[in-house]
């Protein structure tokens, strides 16, 4: 018989995924890039592999296994088939490490086919995990306000895992660099679109809208806010997904110009969400833990993010290219800088937190006598700022790539102390449930 605690065969899996394919793989990346004083200085497939781990590997089972566990908490209702929402597990990860392993290959055979049957495998799990997701929600009682934000995530990835092994062949497969060039270019932002702002922004937005009030007392969001939230960020992926490939294949720079829309929506978002939640009044006595600090961090993580994207424009062609007599109006240094404080600053930060609040209460302990995890969260935020700070720097100092590999190891040590902390909770949890006192009960 299947564990009802699907949550921890997930979560687990994301702390492996963390510490090979995910942040150790980014960090001896980061550490080489350092090295070299480039951020061309390592095989670029290395680079896609660390990107898809944390996303799918990392985020997507992290998604994957709180959906299982919470969302019929949140419905009132039980998860439908969980014996096939198990299976997503192996065929999620399997997929994974087949595709790391296919881009680590390129360009020797049988890359490509072992690449495109990964990616197959990993849309089987995804489109199993949206079958059993839909099914559950749509037999509770009543509709949360999170339910809009949760169906418009799993569609999101669902497309990702389309997308994926199209754009494992458009990378992998180029014939001549051009058109190597070309093809990133044009669809990577789109496609990382998709997975962090489509998947990951969209389901934190939804599950914030229960969490947040229900958990600690803060203020439900305005309906007309809640509106604005659904259908305007996921609006401003779509248009930005739409107009940016649009401007790079078409050529017509006010397409570029247009998109300048979607980061304007994100930026209101980002500002007027912790407003709307009044997020940083203070709580009464008892409401707040030690979960609270990373969830109130990752807010301001999105705002930083967000003005980065909006101001990118006129840095790159007010400050970048003027300071540096370049002619591609187009830092890699400062978009990197924009995605790091996405996913690490908000995306992973919120992660965390949430792992902190739900997991001692998936696992039946008083959170009040577990590790406040203030290192964690020192560590998570200098390295996270120490990253986009020296990143940034690049771009005018090369010296500073002397320090930008520290930020990588920095930021590993925070999540091992989180991830020590979160499999002694599962691990205490699996003790209680199996102790002679909770049996008699």
């Amino acid at each position: 018989m299947i564990d009802n605690q699907l949550y921890r065969y997930f979560f687990i899996s994301a702390l492996v995924t963390i510490f090979t394919l995910g942040c150790m793989w980014g960090a001896v990346n980061l550490l080489l890039i350092g090295l070299g004083e480039s951020f061309h200085s390592i095989d670029y497939s290395w680079v896609l592999a660390h990107g898809h781990a944390m996303i799918f590997g990392f985020v997507g089972l992290f998604i994957m296994g709180f959906s299982f566990q919470a969302m019929p908490r949140f419905a009132g209702v039980t998860l439908r088939n969980p014996r096939l929402a198990f299976s997503t597990l192996p065929l999620l990860i399997t997929g994974i490490l087949l595709q790391a392993l296919a881009h680590v290959m390129a360009p020797q055979p049988p890359y490509l086919p072992l690449g495109i049957f990964a990616g197959l495998l990993q849309l089987i799990a995804v489109a199993i995990f949206v079958w059993v997701m839909v099914r559950t929600l749509r037999g509770a009682p009543t509709k949360g306000y999170y339910n809009g934000f949760v169906y418009a995530a799993l569609g999101w990835f669902l497309v990702a895992a389309v997308a994926n092994p199209i754009i494992f062949s458009l990378f992998e497969a180029a014939a001549t660099p051009e058109e190597f060039l070309f093809n990133v270019s044009s669809f990577n932002i789109p496609y990382r679109d998709i997975q962090t702002l489509g998947i990951a922004v969209v389901m934190i937005l939804g599950v914030s809208l229960h969490i947040l009030p229900h958990a600690y007392g803060f203020r439900t969001p305005s309906r007309r806010w809640r509106r604005f939230l659904l259908w305007g960020v996921n609006g401003a992926v779509l248009f930005g997904i739409i107009s940016f490939t649009a401007g790079m294949t078409t050529g017509v720079h006010w397409w570029h110009a247009a998109n300048g829309i979607s980061y304007i929506i994100f930026l209101v978002a980002a500002i007027g969400t912790p407003i709307q939640f009044r997020l940083f009044r203070p709580l009464p006595a008892g409401s707040s833990d030690r979960s609270l600090k990373f969830i109130r961090a990752a807010f301001l993580w999105f705002i930083v993010a967000t003005l980065l994207l909006l101001f990118g424009p006129y840095y790159m062609f007010g400050i970048y290219l003027p300071m540096t007599g370049g002619e591609n109006p187009f830092s890699h240094a400062y978009f990197g800088a924009y995605r790091h404080a996405l996913t690490v600053g908000f995306i992973m930060m919120m992660i965390v937190g949430v792992s902190a609040k739900v997991v001692p209460g998936f696992s039946g302990i008083d959170i009040r006598k577990t590790s406040s995890l203030w290192l964690v969260f020192i560590l998570l935020n200098v390295g996270n700022t120490w990253r986009i700070v020296s990143q940034i720097t690049t771009d005018f100092y090369p010296e500073a790539f002397r320090f930008i590999g520290i930020s990588g190891f920095i930021e590993l040590t925070a999540l091992g102390l989180w991830g020590y902390e979160l499999i002694r909770n599962i691990r205490a949890g699996i003790r209680l449930k199996h102790s002679p006192q909770q049996q008699d009960c």
